[in-house]
């Protein structure tokens, strides 16, 4: 038996370094909400930083190399990169970053890429250190801190997409396949989504390059067949058809159809026989679960010939399983649905389906695809399914909320909650004496994991900028059942906050059952727009604001007019 030789250990001073940022890293996870903490991990960081720099060459063979690299992605998943870097760190950054291969390594322990303005370009990086730097260049954060940082990400993630881009047409795939390995399955799309503005560009440059990485190959898909005579075969293709937010707004999409006149068939990665799939199943003529391995998924799905595919798992956010499938051609017709976030930039999806009140006139530019709308909103939904009695009841009491206080509330997630939305709710607070805030944002079919104790530090933050006591602000961190219990405990708010950019649509569900009237603010993208959808299909256009102002506005109003919200509930 042959063992592989061991990696080189790094220098005693390097050793020393390292154990000193792992030791303050540690202490940052465990309280990043600290100003020590992070002011620790920022020196020994540096102190690494520094060391590393000294290295010459090209790094290969380095014995110090599979240690700092394996720092570097620690720190990367720490979150300490969200917080906003200091001048000191930029500086730092700079004059290190000059000094070769090893000056960017040092570096990259120090700044994000997103933050540094002067950050190199794809050309100016070392081939070998190429994919490491790809995962830098695209890092993404666990949620953004400082007013601003959505735009600043948005904008430097089209200026990488741009660079990848050009480096894959200059030195062509067998160059670049380790590049775009590391990008394709590191890359998410989410922190984009709260951006404000169209995201069609970055959409398109990210599926010309998962297509270059996936290499599909062409297969010619039968044409499209006449229907006289016969059912329109269709196939649903979901992730799994488990409890989550996707299933609940893919059921609608085909339970009722004809069965006379559609077939369809729905595709599964993941089946766990819950009662909702079993639900799922039985509105199907045939319900089956893939292979493992791509390949034989599109034989699979080429084997049933499809007339349409329907693709109802988010393809925007991450390379999942689905997003790798709708990279190939298997239907005449490929269709996603509202559960992608924005237009999708796969070249072999035809169609968005959305509605008319979620998109704006003109929203077609927006698009890769072509446009489909329905009458009224994007989504509809299906909770009646595997719907679960609340496990308990809420009162005021229990969360310490008087009950003659206004209680504004939202169960939007904390992705959605930027420091932006942060403020604005600070001015709300503030310009209604008394009033209080209740959150739910860690609901878990965004993350399984989130930073809530930075999360609620810096809204403690926000708060005492703007002169609001903290315990005006309750936050939620309970894991509930099921969405009934959310609905319940957001039952004991008098006015629902909805979020912007990014609208929440789900999560209005709850409060609407409930009573509680919303307010939304009416955007010009289809993410911006979702829930004022919903508020103008039921009829409640003067709970629908258009600007920032008007929403403030709408919001004192109702705090101070008890009838109003008696009506509107």
């Amino acid at each position: 038996m042959t063992h592989a030789p061991a990696a080189p250990k790094p220098s005693e001073e390097l050793a020393q370094a390292l154990a000193a940022c792992r030791s303050a890293l540690a202490a940052y996870s465990g309280a990043p909400e600290t100003e020590e903490a992070r002011a620790a991990l920022q020196r020994t960081r540096a102190t690494v930083a520094r060391i590393v720099a000294t290295q010459g060459g090209e790094l290969s063979g380095w014995s110090g190399l599979a240690a700092v690299l394996e720092l570097q992605r620690t720190i990367a998943a720490s979150g300490v990169f969200d917080h906003e870097v200091t001048g000191e760190e930029l500086a730092l950054a700079g004059e290190l970053g000059r000094q070769g291969p090893a000056g960017l390594l040092a570096a990259m322990l120090l700044v994000p890429s997103w933050q540094w303005s002067d950050a190199p370009a794809y050309e100016a990086i070392p081939e070998n250190l190429r994919p490491v730097a790809t995962a830098w260049l695209f890092h993404t954060p666990q949620g953004f801190c400082a007013v601003g940082q959505a735009e600043t990400y948005a904008a430097h993630y089209l200026r990488r997409l741009e660079e990848l881009d050009g480096l894959v047409s200059a030195r062509g795939l067998a160059r670049t396949a380790a590049v775009l390995d590391v990008f394709a399955r590191s890359a998410n799309n989410i922190p984009l989504y709260f951006s404000e503005g169209a995201l069609r560009r970055h959409m398109e440059l990210r599926g010309r390059l998962l297509t270059a990485w996936a290499a599909p190959g062409r297969h010619n898909v039968a044409a499209a067949r006449p229907r006289e005579g016969r059912r329109l075969r269709v196939g649903f293709i979901n992730r799994h058809f488990g409890s989550q937010t996707e299933t609940y707004t893919t059921l609608p999409t085909f339970e009722h159809l004809d069965p006379e006149r559609f077939e369809v068939l729905l595709f599964t990665c993941h089946f766990r026989d819950t009662a909702l799939e079993r639900y799922a199943a039985g509105r199907a003529a045939k319900f089956l679960v893939l292979p493992g391995k791509v390949a034989e998924q599109v034989k699979t799905l080429r084997a049933a010939q499809l007339d349409v595919a329907v693709f109802g798992t988010n393809v925007t956010a991450v390379t999942n399983e689905i997003t790798q499938l709708a990279l190939h051609r298997v239907a005449p017709l490929q269709v996603v649905n509202n559960s992608s976030c924005t237009t999708t930039g796969l070249p072999e999806i035809d169609l968005y389906v959305s509605g008319d009140l979620t998109e704006r006139e003109g929203a077609a530019a927006d698009f890769t695809e072509r446009l489909g709308l329905m009458r009224g909103p994007a989504h509809a939904f299906n909770y009646e399914a595997d719907r679960q009695e609340p496990s308990g009841t809420w009162t005021r009491a229990m969360l310490g909320l008087p009950d003659e206080d206004v209680v504004f509330v939202s169960a939007a997630n904390f992705f959605k909650i930027t420091p932006e939305m942060q403020h604005t709710w600070a001015r709300l607070l503030a310009a209604v004496p008394g009033s209080r805030l209740l959150l739910h944002p860690f609901n878990p079919n965004w993350s399984s994991q989130y930073p809530v104790k930075r999360f609620c530090a810096d809204f403690d933050s926000v708060l005492a900028a703007h002169g609001v006591a903290r315990d005006r602000l309750v936050v939620s961190t309970v894991r509930f059942p099921s969405r009934t219990d959310v609905r319940e405990l957001m039952r004991l708010g008098d006015i629902y906050l909805d979020t912007f950019p990014f609208a929440g649509v789900n999560s209005l569900v709850d409060p609407l059952e409930a009573g509680v009237p919303v307010i939304s603010l009416e955007g010009e993208t289809f993410r911006s727009r979702m829930g004022a959808a919903l508020l103008r299909e039921l009829g409640f256009d003067e709970l629908v604001v258009r600007t920032e102002s008007d929403y403030h506005a709408l919001a004192v109003h109702l705090a101070a007019d008890t009838a109003a919200r008696g009506a509107w509930r």
